[in-house]
């Protein structure tokens, strides 16, 4: 019996022993000796049953955030003490479903934890150190996160909302400046997928959009690129550029000159497109690929191409646009030459088709002034001329000189053969 009784009062004498190193502990917490309160709370918890209970887990992380926070406590001591209390905090709620310690001081413990990361991350960037900065920013996050998914409420019912827009952004911005592509995308992805629209996101969207071109992921491509043209429009060819660019692909051929023709639809008012397009079926009837075709298809696609470049003109007058529609006319013209020079018979039926054709070239001839006229006068305004600028301009003066004489304008002629010498000084 004397056995039993020892063994109880031994019991009790450890309880009562254990209690007063929390009393003291608390002690130190209020008077705010946290440099004291460390090694006793590193004590009681080194004991398997303290580590058991709720209680010590909820200390530990108060006083560990304290040293934590505290300006004379080394950064490089900061970031393991934050640590510390963050994982102190997380065992204090699995052992205490009601959360009471943290409960009645209204979660400042947690908050606070948050808050000793991002002073680190701010000091860290401000020093230049961007390294530390980073991974200081990532632990805050983390934290945020935590407190944003377990509705934690702070002082007042304060709630962190569902994403730390700030600290996304700023983990982004670190992370390009770190030339770390694929954590930089991680959030980029955060912020297009909160479907935010400040100016400063668009590089977020963009980055996305390149990033599912280089995947080939057309659902990627088509989610980020329909929310960057919602939210930048002022920058909607350059959305479409992207789009075009995604499109065509490593297209060649007429799979290439089939997918424009799709673009042209869901692009109507694209410049580019309907250039570029035109462009194409050139270089396709210049190709081998065009030698297979019969005379009625090359001639529908010559007609289409036409069509393409005056569409394109009518969305925006460029110099190429221009002079891409005056050399066609003009080529033909030499086109209608050879065959009036071939038809060399004097009776009636081929005497009218002759002169058909004379009246036709002509036709040409002055339906290239215009898109001459207009593609010289857009080079005269350069401030400074490439080799290839220079080659434009004499060439649109070319296409120019002819039209007027077989207009019968010799003054026009004169001026253009003029301003054919002034091209050579620029």
């Amino acid at each position: 019996m004397k056995k039993y009784v020892l063994l109880f009062v031994l019991f009790f004498a450890v309880v009562h022993s254990y209690g007063q190193e929390l009393k003291n502990i608390k002690i130190y917490i209020l008077s705010g000796q946290y440099d004291k309160a460390k090694p006793e709370i590193d004590a009681y918890m080194a004991n398997e049953k303290n580590a058991a209970k709720a209680e010590g887990w909820y200390y530990k992380a108060a006083i560990y955030t304290a040293l934590g926070v505290m300006e004379s406590t080394p950064a490089d001591q900061k970031k393991t003490y934050l640590q510390a209390s963050f994982n102190a905090l997380k065992k204090y709620r699995e052992l205490d479903p009601k959360f009471a310690l943290t409960t009645e001081e209204a979660n400042k413990t947690i908050f606070n934890t948050y808050y000793g990361y991002d002073d680190l991350g701010i000091k860290a960037y401000t020093a230049k150190n961007y390294t530390e900065s980073f991974t200081s920013f990532q632990k805050a996050l983390e934290v945020h996160d935590y407190i944003a998914a377990n509705g934690i409420a702070g002082a007042n019912g304060y709630k962190f909302s569902a994403l730390d827009t700030s600290m996304v952004w700023n983990l982004a911005i670190i992370a390009n400046e770190l030339k770390n592509k694929d954590d930089a995308l991680v959030y980029f992805r955060k912020i297009a997928d909160a479907n935010l629209s400040d100016e400063k996101y668009a590089t977020a969207y963009d980055e996305l959009v390149i990033k599912a071109m280089k995947e080939k992921n057309a659902a990627d491509f088509a989610k980020y690129i329909a929310a960057a043209k919602q939210h930048y429009p002022v920058d909607n060819q350059y959305w479409e550029m992207r789009e075009i660019e995604f499109s065509i692909g490593e297209l060649e051929g007429e799979a290439l000159l089939n997918k424009y023709e799709e673009l042209t639809k869901s692009l109507p008012n694209n410049y580019v497109v309907f250039y570029n397009y035109a462009v194409e079926i050139d270089k396709f009837l210049t190709g081998d690929a065009a030698k297979n075709k019969d005379a009625n298809a090359v001639a529908l696609y010559r007609a289409r191409m036409e069509e393409l470049y005056k569409k394109a003109l009518s969305i925006k007058s460029t110099i190429e646009t221009n002079l891409q529609l005056a050399n066609i006319y003009y080529n033909k013209t030499f086109d209608m030459q050879e065959r009036i020079a071939k038809i060399k018979g004097t009776k009636p039926a081929e005497l009218k088709v002759k002169n058909d054709l004379i009246a036709e070239s002509k036709a040409l001839s002055l339906a290239s002034i215009p898109y001459a006229e207009t593609a010289a006068d857009l080079l005269s305004k350069l401030e400074k001329y490439k080799f290839s600028d220079k080659a434009n301009y004499k060439l649109a003066l070319e296409i120019l000189s002819h039209g007027y004489k077989v207009k019968g304008d010799a003054a026009k002629v004169a001026e253009t053969e003029k301003r054919k010498l002034e091209v050579e000084k620029l």
